[in-house]
């Protein structure tokens, strides 16, 4: 994937709701102005913030969001990589005796 690629379009006028993810993940605002309305919880109600070009916030497990670009916006919705468990392979084993 290219990085022209993982840049969302929002145009002005719409909304979009980015549903809750098993993980945490980073929307960061690459151009323009977002508004957006963070999901609550039992103990902190739902919340609005702005967010502008070159601006981003953390998004906890299982918090929602909706955005609207004003007037338009490009963003980006990164999760981070999860570490695998590590693994042998034969080539580890057969050239370093593993």
């Amino acid at each position: 994937m290219t990085d022209a690629q993982s840049v969302w379009h929002l145009d002005g006028g719409r909304a979009l709701t980015l549903a809750g993810g098993p993980e945490a993940r980073r929307l960061a605002v690459a151009q323009g102005r977002v508004w957006l309305t963070l999901s609550g919880t039992a103990d902190e109600p739902a919340k609005d913030q702005w967010l502008q070009a070159g601006e981003a916030l953390a998004l906890a497990p299982g918090q929602s969001a909706v955005l609207e670009g004003w007037p338009a916006a490009d963003f980006e919705l990164l999760v981070p990589p999860t570490s695998a468990p590590a693994r042998r392979s034969f080539l580890g084993r057969r050239f370093f005796g593993r």
